[in-house]
């Protein structure tokens, strides 16, 4: 008696349900509501306190400088000067450690990058009309680490492009905090140190 015949193997399915990936997938909706409305507070609450004077970083101290660019790194587009209020912290006269407040700016700085990174996670296809949105995601997308981590580095307008690419492209999370910090560190310890020593042409560029 010949053998009976077995159809052919069920496709492998992968699961959604495992880990942060399925979580969105199962509730991509409200994880996108989630996302931007802490953007949104954090523009609005950000920006009231910067106007109000909440925010002043030279009478913060180092609690300030993290606070500061937590908040403007986590509003996106509202242009808080987290740098520059670093930059000004750094004076002598205030007698504030500059290495600890280059420290302290950019933890808070990478911690609010995650707003950008979390909302392309959710929102593939939200900031494509861009003109520069393909550019920079190509590059993530082949560079990965590195491409983060020069635009962590060096000031430019484009970091939040950046962000929002790599959180579509599903680089990996604690990667993304790994090279955005180090860039991040490098670039908030050499703005501190010229603000510090009273370097006008670097000091100016912030």
């Amino acid at each position: 008696m010949p053998p009976p015949e077995s159809g052919p193997a069920p496709a492998h399915r992968p699961s959604a349900g495992v880990g942060f990936a399925g979580f969105i997938l199962r509730h991509r909706r409200a994880y996108q509501i989630v996302i931007w409305s802490v953007v949104v507070i954090a523009i609005a609450g950000g920006t009231i306190s910067w106007l109000v004077g909440w925010l002043n970083v030279q009478d913060a101290g180092y609690w300030g400088a993290f606070a500061v660019n937590l908040v403007g790194s986590a509003a996106v587009v509202v242009p808080i000067p987290g740098l520059f209020a670093v930059c000004a912290a750094a004076a002598p006269e205030l007698g504030l450690n500059f290495v600890l407040l280059a420290a302290a700016g950019a933890v808070g700085s990478t911690i609010g990058e995650l707003t950008g990174y979390l909302a392309g996670y959710g929102s593939q296809g939200v900031v494509q009309k861009s003109r520069y949105y393909s550019r920079i995601s190509n590059w993530v997308s082949r560079r990965g680490g590195f491409a983060l981590f020069v635009l962590a580095a060096v000031p430019n307008p484009l970091f939040d492009i950046g962000g929002i690419a790599a959180g579509s492209l599903g680089y990996p999370i604690s990667r993304f905090l790994l090279w955005v910090g180090l860039g991040k560190s490098i670039k908030f310890l050499v703005f501190a140190y010229a603000c510090r020593q009273g370097i006008s042409w670097l000091a100016d560029l912030v």
